[in-house]
């Protein structure tokens, strides 16, 4: 087993096909954003063989974000720890990575059914059912978690350098879908994610009832997309947001999966973020050539508050220049 980041030289097992042909398996079976932001490593893998076939296996309300996604082969809903040691064999891919490194049973699965490369982080039992562990630390880096993504194809000699933005692009049906659910809002239209689902900071339901009001004076026409209890709109599926996204002219939000999908649809867009290296823009800023970063003041510990401290006036000036 190869136990250090050193690279090491792949020597494909005999049951292999060869690296043109392998089929990869990633496994990304936590939230929304964390599959976004994993994108990249389906585009390095292609990009270096074009003939490999990707599968991916992710949770059930993420699934439908690789519909129709060039160089997806396969999605798989991930299943109860008893049936994936089924689904890995039947699949039986060449090679599992397991960005979602919290799923620690995924690589036990992996080796359960044979296949032959399993690629893990060094968390638990991990460690001793993958063949290549990374040992390298993602915390306090100062790395982007998409460079940290690129990792996994270590083994390979493909990891390294600055990953590909993520892109998306909803089929036309589902774009005139959006364009018509926001029909009745003025242009130019401002989406608006109020809170993380994760564990980064965001505004209080007060505080975005101030910046509310001071878009609305500044020319903007805000609409809250996300989540879907704090929105005007009838609630639809995640196709459904993706078209909705695309229909605003710029989105505003914090670190959370919507905020990801306005980047990689190719929306003007304004995060806020937070100061911690765990949390902050070094590590989850969207990528995007159309993306702002605005900070708040105040200290990262204060969760619950420290977002408040921003002046929603602040948010104008930034917004005026995705303009």
């Amino acid at each position: 087993m190869a136990r250090r980041r050193e690279r090491v030289p792949l020597t494909l097992p005999a049951e292999c096909g060869t690296i043109q042909d392998m089929r990869f398996l990633i496994s990304r079976t936590d939230a929304l954003g964390d599959l976004v932001v994993s994108l990249p490593l389906m585009e390095r893998i292609l990009s270096r063989q074009p003939d490999a076939e990707v599968h991916w296996l992710v949770q059930a309300y993420t699934a439908p974000l690789l519909d129709g996604m060039p160089g997806v082969a396969g999605v798989h809903r991930r299943p109860a720890d008893a049936q994936l040691p089924a689904l890995i064999a039947a699949l039986a891919p060449d090679a599992v990575l397991n960005p979602g490194h919290r799923d620690k049973q995924v690589i036990t699965a992996a080796r359960q059914a044979g296949v032959p490369i399993r690629v893990a982080r060094s968390r638990g039992r991990q460690i001793w059912q993958a063949t290549h562990v990374l040992w390298k630390g993602r915390y306090r880096s100062g790395r982007h978690e998409a460079q940290n993504i690129l990792d996994f194809l270590y083994p390979w000699g493909w990891d390294g350098g600055w990953p590909a933005p993520p892109r998306l692009e909803p089929a036309p049906e589902e774009l005139a879908r959006g364009e018509a659910d926001l029909a009745h809002v003025p242009r130019p239209r401002l989406g608006i994610a109020t809170r993380s689902s994760g564990s980064s900071a965001f505004p209080s339901p007060a505080w975005w009832d101030r910046a509310l009001a001071v878009l609305r004076a500044g020319g903007w026409n805000p609409v809250v997309l996300s989540p879907p209890e704090a929105s005007d709109l009838p609630a639809t599926d995640l196709r459904g947001l993706l078209g909705r996204i695309r229909a605003c002219d710029a989105f505003l939000g914090p670190s959370t999966g919507p905020t990801q999908l306005a980047a990689a649809l190719g929306v003007p867009q304004l995060a806020l973020m937070g100061k911690s290296p765990n949390r902050g823009p070094s590590r989850w800023a969207p990528l995007g050539a159309r993306v702002q970063v605005l900070q708040y003041p105040g200290p990262e510990a204060d969760l619950a508050g420290a977002m408040d401290r921003l002046d929603p006036a602040e948010l104008l000036a930034h917004l005026a220049r995705l303009r």
